[in-house]
This record gives structure tokens, C-alpha cells and sequence, in this order.
């Protein structure tokens, strides 16, 4: 069609494109550019000839160009050196605009791979929300000097390495020290998992006197340069001449991670985008996950010393431990702590209770014990043929309970709608249910609110947080439910901070589970070491590789491609596999060869947050 592409491997396929128009300008002597189309379903390169009168055209930028007879965007990925004589190439037909710089494409490049997805995905990700022409003077910044603010000794070690690491860092802190060891090295990227979040911190950071981007919106102030760049998931991609450091707070919240195809997470591009540039990166959080300290190392990570104010109080509280057997079945949530706690008015209390999702709990009707997996403790499911499955480790046993071994169980499900009204019958005063049709100001003081766990980010302060059945969450059918469990309970504590009556309640139907201690008496290098040495046993993440890969034909058979060295589990859903590799390369290579050979369609998801 007289645009030249690249062999390259499809995600969909495209059109047949018609290979013998060509242009009569010969090629020879002038510039030649690699594009990515900004089209679904094509993951193709494209070659194309730049005109003299478009000088301005460089990698990372987006232009217009011809393909299959529509004008389409592109980006341009990069510059081909020694273009064949022979062939003859269509132009450019426009310059659009600013894009993100080489540095970050090759970055988009390494992510697209690495996460098996589309580069166009990842470059949209990079680019501007607006149209940019031309960048304008670079700002020259505050002038600063290291030391200006007090500083945390354990960040400035980590720093200093020139590698940088992870600092565990108690929610209730201030992150501000944090950050200096950063800034008074030179521009710093930091990103949060909330554009609320670094909307705060770059506030706080202009009133010092900083010159500040907040990513989304100020793409053009970052890439002309800034002392900081701010902001949520996406501020990672963000285009920054002369970066020094890259600072990643909360890095335990799943925000931080696109649940879309390529699921690339913030952690892993920040540490490839410092490992590329030579400069430190850092991790914060106050309970890291098992990948952040994987990849820092034990000489790589920090404890700050703790302080009583650390952790508020928080009860385990069993909704059936003050009842007789025969009441249990009808009693359902309401325990009588979680009452006392509701009948004080003076205090504001926010209950949560997710159903979506992670709410398939399967209970014994004699114990009332909750259904676990044997070997990873995990909440299980019944499939169709009536046998339990785990979707954490695959293993399948008959339907019985393991404490009694009764078969009689039953499936635990409850609303958010339903738990308000019996919420306000036993508080005796107003309960607010929050909901994305809720429209009450999440404000006023000395009310109840109910809500799934959005509510934790709609409260602006409370008294109490009470997870109305935390077992939901600890024993949900994914290896990574300890560290969500963990992340919605560092949010509770951060909603409570400044409270003098702060208490954090967690009802389970089996609060004697071990599990559990680690709640009642917080210790973040033990929670660290015990879930590193699961995860070792058990292959999982950060160990071995994982995949959620979704076929558009259902028909697909695992068993007709183990050339590609990829272990196949079956999902829920049809047509829908949970995929293992030994590391991660392993699965990026076997995903590859199956997108190349493979003739149908298929989304891959890896290192999902959910899969069940």
C-alpha cells in the first residue's frame, strides 16, 4: 500500500493490507520513521517517509499518517537506519503533537512486553491529554539545598545506594521527611495510588515555593521541567529531562496497578525506568508487598523504629461467640460489640461490607466454620461437579467441612442494602448507606455509614472503622488476599487518624484462626517474612510467573500447545485460563509464541489482582 511495516506479531489481527501502490519520491537520502497506530486490534510497526517540511518530527511524537485508505494517529517509536533503496514509502501527512519522550517509549516498549500487551495501550498511557505543539523554555526550578527540611535517616541510606530500596513507613506518619531526601537531589517523580492523594502533596509542595506538575493535567509544565512531578498511576509515564529519583508511596494499593490489558503496575515500571536511568528509586509503605521487598532485597530494606501511635486498637470480634447454637443461624453480623459500638452517638462509625466480587463464602451449617482450602488456607468454591475447588492453588477436594467433617454447608451472601436496615433497627440513629447513587455529604460527625470499601475514601474522618465480615477479604480465592486484606486496613487507619477513641473492629466467623494474631499485634518485618516464605513454598508470585488469559473461542485446548512451555489451569468461566511460567521472561516468551501461532483472539491479564 506504499507504507512499508515491519514484521511484527498481531493482537486480533487486522485487514490484508495491499502491498503494490507505491509513491514515485524515492526514499533514498531522507528520514524514515517506525509509527505504532493508534488503532484497536492492530499491534503492528509501520515505516513511513518523512517530508523536509515536517523537521519537527521526532520519536515519541504523534503524527497523521495513511493506513488501509484512513488517516489514522501514530506515534512515532523510532528512526530506521539504513532504509532500503528499493522500496519507495508513504509520507508522514502531519505533525499532531508533543508525545512522550524516547526515554519513555523505550520504557512503553520494555512494559508492553513484559505485561504481554499492546504498545498503542501503554503510549496512550504516555501521552498528553491535549495537543501539544511545541514545548515551551524548560523551568529552571526552586533553588534548594539538601538538608533544607529534616530528613529520614533510613531514606537517605536507601538513597544514597544509588539503587534505592523499600522504606516501611507506619500510615499514620507524615510523608513529608519522606520526600525530601528525594527533592533535595533534583527532580523527583512520585507517584500515589490517587489523583486525591497527590493532588495534597503537590498543594503542600507549591507552598514551599516548588514548581510542581499534577499529572494528569500539567503534562507539558512536566516535561519543560519542574522540581516535582506528582501523581496517580499514570504519573509514572510521565516525560521528565534530568530526572534524579522516583519516589513510590503506598506502594502496597492495588490502585497502583491497570486492571486493563497490559496490567502494568507502577512498582515494576518505576524500578525499570530508575534501573534504565541509573538513579534510585524508593518504595514506601507500611506493610510493602512480597514483589517490593523481593525485588529490594534484606540489605535493601527498611524499618523505621515504631512508635505506640503506629497501630490503633483493633478487636477480633466472632458475631456467634455470646449465642446459643440455636440462635446462630439467624443471627447473622450484628454481634453485640459491634452494637455497644453503634449505640455510642458520640462516636462516627463506618461499616464495611464488600459484595463484590470476593463474596462467594461457603460456611458449615453445624460449626458455622468457614470452608478453607487444606493447603493454602484460601476460601474455596463448589464447582459444578459438587466438589470444593480453590482457585488460589487449584487443589479440589469432596464437599465437607474440614473441622467436622459434615457436608451440609451453605453459602454466605449479604448485602450492603439489606445489613443498613438491620444496622439502624440495633444502632438506634441515622445509618447512611454510601453508594454511587448516594448524593448525603459524607461529612457530618456522630453518624453510622455503611458502604463497601469506596466508603473508606467517601468518609473524610471517623472514630471506628468495623469490617463487617473481614473473612471476605483475609480468605478471598486469590494468592494476594493477605495484602489486599492488609491495604484496606491501612486505609481504615488513616481515616481514623486524629481520633482519640480510634478503634478499628474485624468480625470472622473464625477469629481463632492464626491468621488473625498478626492483626491484634501488628509486626511488619514478620508479615513480610511469613508471606515471602508462602510464597516460596506454595510458586507463587513473585517466584514464578501468573497469567489470566481470556480466549475469544472457547474451543481452545490447552493440551494442543505445551510447546509453548506454559502451565494451563482452567478458571470459573469458559473459555478463560489461569497461566504459570517459571518467571516472568518465560511467560512473556510462551505468551508471544502462542499470540504468533494461535489464529483467534485473546486478552492476557498478567499477575491479575482477582482471578476468580
Amino acid at each position: 500500500m506504499g507504507a512499508h511495516f515491519t514484521p511484527c506479531r498481531v493482537q486480533g489481527g487486522c485487514q490484508a493490507l495491499n502491498q503494490h501502490e507505491f509513491i514515485s519520491t524515492p526514499s533514498l537520502g531522507r528520514r524514515i520513521v517506525r509509527v505504532v497506530p493508534n488503532v484497536s486490534g492492530v499491534n503492528k510497526t509501520f515505516d513511513y517517509l518523512v517530508p523536509e517540511s515536517l523537521k519537527n518530527v521526532k520519536v515519541g511524537g504523534i503524527v497523521r499518517v495513511e493506513l488501509q485508505g484512513r488517516r489514522v494517529d501514530a506515534w512515532v517509536i523510532s528512526e530506521v537506519e539504513n532504509p532500503s533503496s528499493e522500496i519507495n514509502f508513504k509520507e508522514v501527512i502531519s505533525f499532531l503533537s508533543e508525545g512522550p519522550s524516547e526515554e519513555v517509549v523505550q520504557l512503553s516498549q520494555w512494559t508492553a512486553e513484559r505485561f504481554c500487551g499492546p504498545l498503542r495501550a501503554v503510549l496512550s498511557s504516555a501521552s498528553p491529554s491535549l495537543r501539544i505543539k511545541q514545548l515551551g523554555t524548560r523551568h529552571s526550578g526552586a533553588a534548594r539545598k539538601s538538608g533544607q527540611r529534616g530528613v529520614v535517616a533510613e531514606a537517605e541510606e536507601l538513597f544514597d545506594n544509588q539503587r534505592g530500596g523499600v522504606l516501611v513507613w507506619p500510615a499514620p506518619r507524615p510523608l513529608r521527611p519522606v520526600l525530601e531526601s528525594g527533592i533535595s537531589r533534583g527532580r523527583t517523580l512520585v507517584v500515589t495510588p490517587s489523583v486525591g492523594f497527590a493532588r495534597t502533596i503537590a498543594q503542600a509542595l507549591r507552598r514551599e515555593g516548588l514548581s510542581v506538575a499534577l499529572m494528569p493535567d500539567d503534562w507539558q509544565r512536566a516535561a519543560e521541567g519542574v522540581d516535582v512531578v506528582v501523581g496517580a498511576r499514570s504519573a509514572v509515564w510521565a516525560s521528565i529531562p534530568e530526572l534524579k529519583s522516583i519516589i513510590v508511596l503506598d506502594e502496597h494499593d492495588e490502585r497502583l496497578q491497570d486492571e486493563r490489558s497490559p496490567t502494568w503496575h507502577s512498582r515494576d515500571v518505576a524500578i525499570e525506568r530508575a534501573r534504565a536511568l541509573g538513579i534510585p528509586c524508593l518504595l514506601v509503605s507500611p506493610l510493602p508487598t512480597v514483589s517490593a521487598t523481593h525485588w529490594a532485597g534484606s540489605r535493601a530494606v527498611r524499618f523505621v523504629e515504631p512508635a505506640t501511635s503506629d497501630w490503633p486498637t483493633i478487636e477480633v470480634v466472632d458475631p456467634y461467640s455470646d449465642l446459643g447454637d440455636e440462635e446462630k443461624p439467624q443471627f447473622g453480623l450484628l454481634s453485640s460489640r459491634l452494637i455497644e459500638v453503634l449505640r455510642d452517638k458520640s462516636k462516627t462509625v463506618v461499616c464495611i461490607l464488600n459484595t463484590k466480587g470476593r463474596s462467594r463464602l461457603l460456611s458449615c451449617k453445624a460449626c458455622k466454620a468457614i470452608i478453607r482450602c487444606e493447603n493454602c488456607d484460601a476460601a474455596v468454591i463448589q464447582n459444578e461437579d459438587g466438589l470444593l475447588e480453590c482457585n488460589r492453588c487449584g487443589a479440589h477436594r469432596p464437599a465437607t467441612c474440614q473441622s467436622c467433617s459434615s457436608n451440609a454447608l451453605a453459602l454466605l451472601r449479604k448485602g450492603v442494602a439489606k445489613m443498613r436496615d438491620e444496622i439502624e433497627k440495633a444502632a438506634l440513629r441515622q445509618v447512611v448507606e454510601l453508594s454511587a447513587e448516594t448524593t448525603v455529604a459524607a461529612n457530618a460527625a456522630s453518624l453510622v455509614y455503611i458502604g463497601t470499601e469506596a466508603a473508606l475514601h467517601r468518609v473524610s474522618s471517623a472514630d471506628v472503622v468495623v469490617f463487617l465480615d473481614f473473612d471476605n477479604e483475609l480468605f478471598a480465592p486469590t494468592y494476594r488476599a493477605g495484602e489486599q486484606a492488609w491495604t484496606l486496613l491501612i486505609h481504615a487507619i488513616r481515616l481514623l487518624k486524629g481520633s482519640s477513641k480510634a478503634l478499628i473492629v474485624l468480625q470472622s466467623q473464625d477469629a481463632s484462626n492464626a491468621q488473625y494474631n498478626d492483626f491484634v499485634s501488628p509486626e511488619p518485618q514478620l508479615l513480610i517474612e511469613r508471606e515471602q516464605n508462602k510464597r516460596k513454598v506454595m510458586q507463587l508470585p513473585p517466584y514464578a510467573a501468573m497469567a489470566r488469559v481470556v480466549f475469544a473461542d472457547s474451543t481452545f485446548n490447552p493440551a494442543d500447545w505445551a510447546h509453548c512451555k506454559l502451565a494451563f489451569s482452567s478458571s470459573v468461566k469458559s473459555a478463560e485460563f489461569l497461566v504459570r511460567a517459571e518467571n516472568d521472561e518465560a511467560l512473556s516468551h510462551g505468551i508471544a509464541q502462542l499470540r504468533d501461532e494461535l489464529s483467534t483472539r485473546f486478552r492476557c491479564y498478567v499477575d491479575p489482582m482477582r482471578y476468580a
